[in-house]
């Protein structure tokens, strides 16, 4: 099967009239680096596996790392690991603190989500996995504990 030409896709004019490297040094052009940093920018957004540094007991502050995609909000079943910096004492809530702006404190679950997470559920030096459920605490959303 043939795709007809007025169906078939134009070629991206930006990349085909400005040049990706200066053709007497070879490095590259401002345009180039802007580019790549799209390309970046668009592959991170489509990784929802959000590395963090966790601090805290009971309320675990997420902070992901500087290559983190753009987080504006929770969505469900983005994953958020991180290592414990304490053993918790009491019932645990999570908090996600993206470059801009703040998100909600949300309760912390264990057990696929049927219980809460409480006292030594989290322990220091733990690797741990938070995944975003939208559905729990009465569509309150909460983390998972893995």
């Amino acid at each position: 099967m043939t795709i007809p030409v007025a169906n078939q896709a134009s070629p991206l004019r930006q990349l085909l009239d400005l040049p990706i490297v200066f053709p007497g040094s070879g490095l590259p052009t401002p345009y180039f680096v802007q580019l790549l940093h799209q390309w970046r920018e668009y592959l991170n957004a489509a990784n929802r596996v959000i590395p963090c540094v966790a601090a805290g007991t009971n309320t675990i502050t997420l902070t992901p790392n500087a290559a983190a995609p753009l987080i504006e909000k929770y969505v469900d079943y983005e994953i958020f690991p991180f290592v414990a910096e304490n053993t918790s004492s009491g019932d645990v809530s999570a908090t996600v603190v993206p470059a801009k702006g703040v998100l909600a404190t949300l309760n912390v679950y264990k057990d696929n989500g049927a219980n809460r997470a409480s006292t030594n559920d989290v322990v220091a030096g733990s690797l741990y996995l938070a995944v975003f459920v939208d559905a729990l605490n009465a569509g309150a959303g909460g983390f998972v504990l893995k």
